[in-house]
């Protein structure tokens, strides 16, 4: 039997490694490094164990891309403000309440999911869904506070806001008001009054359900969002039921009006907050919507006639909160402020919202896939 033949022959998939010069004996067979069966055990765990954890991280990154894509900016406003609310009323142990507002987070969560998230859905139906839970949020935002304030802050501070107004004009200007206490005026005005819901419902309609989605509906939605988060937000913090029922006895006669104040009446009664007045919403919104509309006009001379008249209808019913008598003028400068921080800060969030989303690797908020 020669020498060659008690060497056994190295398994197919073993590599044979070279004696290096000047050394004798078998020759050793290595394994490949792709040979994990001869890799110890806990080796191998070990490597499988991280192999699993980057797995896992990379998935979960890649959900939470997922899931922030389906929220734009104006849901988070919105989210943030009915969780906000939600937790203040669970606090106050007012469980009924909470469960109302959480159930209507629930709702924009669902219609966001909608949205964004099932594209084997017909886009038209998505988006009309979504348009309706939207707009659907901002009333129930602002209906809800009717039973909901008095719950949260029972109390009143009519007297400081009476106050800062004394101190800053010397007098109240709705008392000064009274002095054109005539029909005519009063129509004028209470017309002008119940006009803030025409004017609000005509831009919802025309700046999310006709004008083409883009960069200006998100700038509507982000500030229309911003303005009633942050307006109802200061009737929790500063609540007051203004001139009308807290100098009840100062005014000489009450208002001499006719058809049109006696609308305001039945509005303000069904779906009025009643301490509703710090800042003035009745101010904030429309002013708001004059200068989102100016915006617009100066790239699209279309908007130029809408600025113009919605700017009229805003100072008629700028006025109208205090000739009326439902709001302090610190309410109206409050409100004033909010409108103009709105204005300038929307166009920016707007630009980092679709720079956000296009590190997600997601279309415009409201360019649905």
């Amino acid at each position: 039997m020669t020498g060659e033949s008690l060497v056994s022959p190295a398994p197919p998939d073993l590599v044979v490694e070279a004696l290096p010069p000047g050394r004798s004996g078998v020759p050793i067979a290595a394994p490949r490094p792709e040979d994990s069966w001869m890799e110890p055990v806990s080796r191998r765990m070990r490597r499988g164990a991280w192999a699993l954890l980057g797995g896992a991280r990379i998935g979960a990154a890649s959900g939470v891309r997922s899931a922030a894509g389906l929220v734009a900016l104006q849901d988070a406003i919105l989210g943030s403000y009915l969780l906000l609310l939600g937790a203040v009323l669970l606090r106050s142990d007012r469980i009924g309440s909470a469960k109302g507002v959480l159930a209507w987070l629930g709702l924009l969560v669902l219609g966001c999911l909608m949205a964004r998230g099932l594209p084997e859905m017909s886009r038209p139906a998505r988006l009309h869904v979504y348009r309706g839970v939207l707009v659907g949020t901002v009333v129930f935002d602002y209906l809800s506070l009717h039973d909901l304030l008095p719950m949260i802050r029972p109390d009143a501070v009519d007297a400081s806001l009476l106050g800062l107004d004394r101190r800053l004009f010397g007098l109240e200007p709705a008392l000064w008001l009274e002095r054109f206490n005539h029909r005519p005026l009063v129509e004028w005005f209470s017309f002008f009054y119940v006009s803030y819901f025409v004017v609000l419902l005509v831009y919802t309609v025309a700046a999310v359900w006709l004008a083409p989605p883009g960069r200006a509906t998100a700038e509507f939605a982000i500030g229309t969002a911003l303005v009633y988060c942050i307006g109802q937000l200061g009737y929790m913090l500063v609540p007051a039921y203004g001139p009308v029922v807290a100098m009840a006895d100062s005014f000489h006669a009450p208002l001499d009006g006719g058809f049109f104040w006696s609308c305001v009446g039945r509005v303000v009664r069904a779906g009025g907050a009643l301490k509703d007045v710090f800042p003035s919403l009745h101010t904030a919104a429309p002013v708001w919507l004059t200068l989102h509309a100016a915006a617009r006009a100066r790239e699209d001379a279309r908007w130029r006639w809408p600025a113009i008249v919605t700017g009229f209808f805003a100072a008629n019913i700028v006025v109208s909160t205090m000739f009326l008598r439902w709001h302090y003028a610190v309410d109206v400068i409050a409100g004033l402020v909010l409108a103009f921080a709105v204005a300038w800060g929307t166009p920016r969030l707007a630009r980092w919202e679709e720079r956000r989303r296009e590190r997600l690797g997601c279309g415009g908020a409201w360019v649905l896939p």
